[in-house]
């Protein structure tokens, strides 16, 4: 029994799998589509990174940077005068081209100003510029050498092109007191990434955060937080001078840096900065862990998936207005999150490639659409042909049938009359008079088909006529009046005179009278029916009004459709359920209102106003219904 079970639940899975792949292969245009424009935004994802995130710097402007993080830059006015007094071959300064480390070297000025931030208690010394073999040998006293080779003060190193590391002159037994400088360009001569060193060599910015950088064989991304601006500078005159607060170095990390022209500018995203001011951008991201972060390929690639299948689904069910407007907000809110989330977690999510997968799957899939709506409406005007000539067949059935009808059915009434005319038994009258009723009844039901019919059929216009509507519902009365008197119901008219007006007086006339027969058929025996008239600046007022039982309030919004009767009415009386909607199809037709109010025991009025300007009804009394 298990194992027929679990063949029946295979069988299951394997006939719906099979009718998907059908689905999908019915619909291969649909979805070769949603990968060729998945195709194009991982075309263009590929080639996103735009620079590596340039754009992004350039436009987000200076951000907020860790205050632990204070930069002293040397000029070359400091020591001017120092350089003076070396050499006598250099008349003026401003003719100085070579300007490298070794420019800004004096050892009682660098004692001076060691000195002076390690009395505050740093947490670290950074030494960008590189003090080695380029200033030869250097002769320190006991206090000197304290100062130079105090641990928190941290030298940097550099090496040549065969990777022969040159120690600075202040590196200590243990060497713990050196570190790389290293600044590495990409192709185009931009930094833009800081790459893993050595155990034994640490980087500058590791060194003295004493922290080390994240494992990464492509580099880490260099999240630029501005330019020097976004740091705290002093000069070396306003240290030298006590010109700093009292804790200005407390506790806090000092990259020192001078304006050099071997190596003075490096490119970056921001523009040009010196060797200082990159490495306390890098020194930044490492202390708060800033580094911009990107995603493997594949992961945004899914991303773009799930993206085109929901364009894709905006675009296929909603209006192309409504569509277009999603899709620009959708591109809108993209840029708009890329650039928070770069800016608040340095996370980077693509913002071109998104827009560039949005605007073809618009393309593609407008067309698409536009292929489809076709498609679409050329069957729809075959199916309303097919539907229009049923239609035409079913009027001219009902048509033949009903004028069918009316000749033994008049037969049928004019046998009725000769037998009640030839024989008086009262039993035999009273069945011959029920049968008269029956015959006119169905009469009736017969005449309102064909009303209808021919008021729905295509070549049916409006003939407007000046008349008097107070004759009109005269001759309506006189009609009823006979109806009216079997159930001993007073018919009180109220018609106030007015001029005449232009109506179709045989529409009018027909409404007059469906409202009267209602009336009649739904009032009590020995009630009372008031029909009154009236005219107003701009429209003629008729109202009927009866005091029969009245309509349930839940079919009051149903009483105005075609063959649609109370549902209280089903049994008690009889009808076509045509009456009222001739009427309300009749008084539009001359650009009128309907009206009808009815409460349970009180009755029901009826009422309709008809426009006396004939700019109201001149469209509905000239076009074809």
């Amino acid at each position: 029994m298990l194992r027929r079970v679990t063949l029946d639940a295979l069988k299951y899975h394997i006939s719906k799998a099979g009718t998907l792949i059908r689905l999908s292969v019915r619909r291969r245009g649909f979805w070769l589509r949603i990968l060729l424009c998945w195709a194009i935004g991982t075309m263009a994802l590929s080639n996103d990174k735009g620079s590596n995130f340039d754009q992004r710097f350039q436009l987000r402007g200076d951000q907020k940077a860790s205050e632990q993080i204070i930069l002293i830059n040397l000029k070359q006015s400091d020591l001017s005068s120092v350089y003076r007094k070396r050499t006598n071959s250099i008349s003026n300064l401003s003719e100085l081209t070579d300007i490298t480390d070794s420019f800004f070297w004096n050892k009682e000025i660098w004692h001076r100003l060691l000195k002076t931030i390690l009395e505050q208690q740093p947490q670290a010394i950074g030494v960008t510029l590189y003090f080695g073999i380029n200033i030869g040998q250097v002769q320190t006293s006991d206090s000197e050498a304290k100062v130079f080779q105090d641990p928190r003060v941290i030298w940097s190193t550099s090496t040549n092109n065969f990777e022969r590391l040159y120690e600075p002159v202040f590196t200590n037994d243990k060497q713990n007191n050196i570190a790389s400088n290293d600044l590495r360009r990409d192709e185009d001569g931009v930094i833009r990434h800081i790459f893993n060193q050595s155990e034994s060599l640490p980087h500058l910015a590791e060194k003295i955060t004493r922290k080390s950088f994240p494992i990464s064989p492509n580099g880490l991304n260099i999240n630029y937080r501005g330019t020097a601006r976004v740091f705290t500078q002093y000069s070396l005159s306003e240290i030298l001078d006590g010109e700093i607060p009292p804790e200005a170095f407390h506790n806090k990390i000092i990259l020192i840096g001078a304006e050099t022209s071997s190596g003075n500018q490096y490119l970056t995203p921001l523009g040009p900065l010196s060797r200082s001011e990159v490495l306390a951008q890098i020194t930044d991201d490492l202390l708060g862990h800033k580094w911009i972060r990107v995603w493997n390929f594949s992961i945004y690639a899914l991303l773009f998936l799930g993206l085109t299948l929901f364009a894709v689904f905006i675009i296929t069910q909603y209006p192309q207005s409504v569509a277009l407007v999603f899709m620009l907000w959708l591109a809108l809110s993209i840029a708009a999150i890329s650039a928070w989330v770069f800016d608040t977690f340095y996370l980077w999510i693509p913002a071109y490639s998104p827009f560039v997968l949005l605007l073809a799957t618009w393309i593609i899939f407008i067309g698409y659409q536009a292929n489809r709506i076709e498609r679409l409406n050329f069957r729809l005007q075959q199916e309303q042909k097919y539907l229009s000539e049923l239609e035409q067949l079913k009027n001219n059935f009902v048509s033949l049938i009903s004028h069918d009808l009316k000749t033994p059915i008049a037969k049928i009434q004019a046998i009725v009359d000769r037998l009640m005319t030839q024989h008086a038994i009262p039993e035999l009258q009273e069945d011959l008079r029920s049968l008269r009723r029956s015959g006119e009844e169905l009469n009736r039901y017969i005449q309102s088909i064909l009303k209808v019919l021919r008021v729905e059929s295509r070549d049916f216009k409006v003939h407007k006529e000046v008349a008097d509507i107070n004759e009109v519902i005269e001759e309506a009365l006189a009609q009823l009046l006979p109806l009216a008197a079997e159930k001993e119901i007073q018919i009180q008219p109220n018609l106030e005179p007015m001029f005449s007006a232009e109506f179709d007086t045989t529409l009018i006339k027909e409404v007059v009278v469906n409202l009267l027969e209602n009336a009649i058929k739904y009032t009590p025996r020995r009630g009372q029916i008031q029909i009154l008239s009236s005219e107003t600046d701009d429209a003629i007022f008729v109202q009927v009004k009866d005091n029969g039982e009245g309509i349930q309030p839940e079919d009051l919004t149903n009483v105005w459709g075609k063959f649609t009767r109370g549902k209280d009415q089903e049994l008690r009386s009889k009808g076509s359920g045509l009456g009222l909607y001739l009427v309300k199809y009749f008084i539009e037709l001359h650009g009128g209102k309907v009206d009808l109010t009815s409460k349970i025991g009180s009755g029901t009025t009826v009422s309709f106003t008809l426009p006396l300007s004939d700019d109201t009804t001149s469209a509905a009394t000239e076009g074809k219904v």
